[in-house]
């Protein structure tokens, strides 16, 4: 594990981006009428183009809170009608599955303008099973074009609302330990270092060569 104690700034980033690929163990599926607006207190990364029936997004093993909101359209005469309900926040706790964001069936925008009153939405599992959730509304007064809602994210959990999460909580359990003494009983200097020492271990060999090599190479760039 010399080579990781060596890093340069810029490899360090390149692991960091690493073992946030390998953390990514839980997949979220979602249908289209769908919105992700933020993950983790970020924007999303999703999976799938604009006309795809169902998206995704991919995050660590652990507590997560996503911010989505439900935007069905229906016929109604010779006009498309579209509903846009409030964001919902909502945190939750898995690991290495795919769940499914299971929204209700409406037959027109009527009865889907009830959906803010009762949310009554689920997080499955393959079996069809309920995740448990911890959910809110993600307010804001005023305009709402132009929302950040990752920055919207991050003050409702200073507030520490009933969906809010700490930084800590999106970090897997595995890896939330107390720093872990090397060889010539020398410990970890922050949780940063753990961390990149955790995935590293974590990844198979063929995956720890490629990522090494990678390495080499910015290494050299950056000494040009």
């Amino acid at each position: 594990m010399s080579i990781i104690r060596s890093l340069s700034p810029i490899a360090l980033a390149s692991l960091l981006c690493f073992s946030a690929t390998a953390s990514a163990d839980v997949i979220i599926k979602f249908p289209n009428n769908v919105d992700m607006l933020a993950v983790n207190s970020e924007e999303p990364d999703i999976s799938g183009n604009f006309f795809a029936s169902e998206k995704s997004i991919t995050l660590p093993d652990g507590v997560n809170q996503v911010v989505f909101r439900y935007t069905p359209s229906f016929q109604e005469g010779n006009e498309q009608v579209s509903v846009a309900t409030d964001a919902i926040i909502t945190k939750f706790e898995a690991e290495d599955t795919t769940l499914y964001i299971d929204v209700p069936e409406y037959r027109n925008a009527e009865q889907a303008r009830d959906f803010d009153k009762n949310p009554t939405w689920k997080l499955i599992d393959d079996s069809g099973n309920a995740i448990p959730v911890a959910q809110d509304k993600l307010m804001k007064n005023g305009v709402q074009l132009g929302r950040k809602y990752d920055s919207e994210s991050v003050a409702y959990n200073k507030k520490g609302g009933v969906a809010a999460i700490t930084a800590s909580a999106a970090i897997p359990a595995a890896a939330a330990v107390q720093p872990v003494k090397m060889s010539g009983d020398t410990q970890y200097k922050n949780t940063e270092e753990q961390m990149l020492h955790y995935w590293f271990d974590k990844a198979d060999a063929k995956t720890q060569q490629r990522f090494v090599e990678s390495i080499k190479k910015a290494q050299a760039a950056s000494a040009k």
